[in-house]
């Protein structure tokens, strides 16, 4: 009897005890983890649509005859002043540099003003058409860098269009768990690195165009050849 009591007071207690016992609160679920794509911007996968576009492009020979004619006014003589000064010492009363001012009290000092002139031989000649030669070579790279710089900017921009339709569509198989984040992962790095290869592009732009502005004399020169670039550079820089 005593037994069937200590018994039945055993699991009133462990009853007890567990009713003041509180029960844990349920595990909240974390939401799945997204990655976000590159430029954080809302869109949908669909793709591109068109085909690409070819930059436009400047005129190479117009381009370069109008870079060739702003350039600043040569100068053939190159003439040299200088501001000359010189004292001379007077000797037995007399100037040596102008003895007949000094014998009439003039100084025996002057300051002048003296203009040098080179003799034009023909060293100088080849000379100069050594730098005729090398300012037309400026200019013709200078217009093959921003006429291929055009070229690869259009190709970048459509390569980068086309890869992030791929990221986000990479972004929602991934969401719907038929493909990894790493796929996604992928796509964001060949977007992130064409990317790097459109800025690269920008500033070549910019680069050439400025070029031609310092081959150019300041002024109406350097502004007519800088409106005609910019005819096919806006949207870019």
């Amino acid at each position: 009897m005593n037994r069937t009591l200590a018994v039945l007071w055993g699991l009133t207690f462990v009853a007890l005890a567990q009713a003041d016992t509180p029960e844990p609160p349920p595990a909240i679920a974390e939401p799945p983890f997204k990655l976000p794509l590159l430029d954080g911007e809302s869109r949908t996968h669909a793709p591109p649509q068109g085909k690409l576009e070819r930059a436009a492009q400047p005129d190479p020979r117009a381009l370069f005859d109008l870079a060739m004619g702003c350039y600043p006014a040569r100068s053939l003589f190159r003439a040299e002043i200088a501001l000359e000064g010189r004292v001379a010492r007077r000797q037995a009363g007399a100037d040596a540099l102008n003895p007949a001012e000094a014998a009439a009290g003039s100084g025996a000092s002057y300051v002048g003003v003296v203009a040098r002139i080179p003799l034009y031989s023909a060293l100088e000649i080849d000379r100069e058409r050594e730098r005729e030669f090398q300012r037309r070579k400026a200019v013709a790279g200078a217009v093959g860098a921003l006429t291929q710089t055009l070229a690869e900017r259009a190709v970048v921009a459509r390569k980068l269009s086309l890869f992030r339709a791929l990221e986000k569509r990479a972004q929602e198989r991934v969401a719907i768990g038929v493909a990894e984040t790493g796929e996604q992962v992928q796509y964001l790095k060949d977007v992130a690195e064409l990317e790097g290869r459109l800025n690269e592009a920008r500033a070549k732009v910019v680069e050439a165009r400025m070029t031609f502005v310092g081959l150019c004399a300041e002024g109406m020169p350097a502004d007519r050849v800088d409106a005609y670039i910019r005819q096919f550079t806006r949207g870019i820089e």
